[in-house]
């Protein structure tokens, strides 16, 4: 085999590991990203909800978690951004507790109570954090 042919099979190698990497990070880039529960519409990187039933019909607490729900860790502040763990949008605040309706979330560096189910509306570059206890946001 003479230089001319080695030359050629390594760059055909080279060609072809770039092609399959460029396939594999376009595959990677072109997903859409997921909603963060059932029932989400995802647009230009805001999250928009359709309105679900979150209590028992008595009125108690129905603590359910699905899998793309966010769990936010009690005393750890997230950024609300786009293409982050929490995005801007519409979210319903779950507790994460059994036998608890109410905990403190603070939004924006002031701590409020919120029930269990209520809506909440995080807009870009704003922080979040679980104050009394971790919460489900779907």
């Amino acid at each position: 085999m003479g230089n001319e042919m080695i030359v050629i099979i390594v760059e055909s190698v080279v060609i072809f590991v770039m092609a399959v990497v460029i396939v594999i990070l376009g595959m990677k880039l072109s997903r859409k990203p997921k909603g963060k529960a059932d029932n989400v519409i995802i647009k230009d990187g805001v999250r928009y909800t359709r309105e679900e039933n979150e209590t028992t019909a008595d009125g108690g607490v129905k603590i359910t978690h699905r899998e793309n729900d966010v769990i936010l860790e009690k005393g750890v502040n997230y950024v609300v951004e786009k293409g982050g763990k929490v995005i801007p949008g519409k979210y319903t605040v779950l507790s994460a507790q059994e036998g608890t309706d109410r905990f403190n979330l603070r939004l924006g560096g002031l701590v409020r109570e919120y029930q269990h189910a209520s809506d909440i509306v995080l807009a870009e570059g704003e922080t979040v954090c679980a104050v009394s206890q971790s919460v489900i946001l779907r």
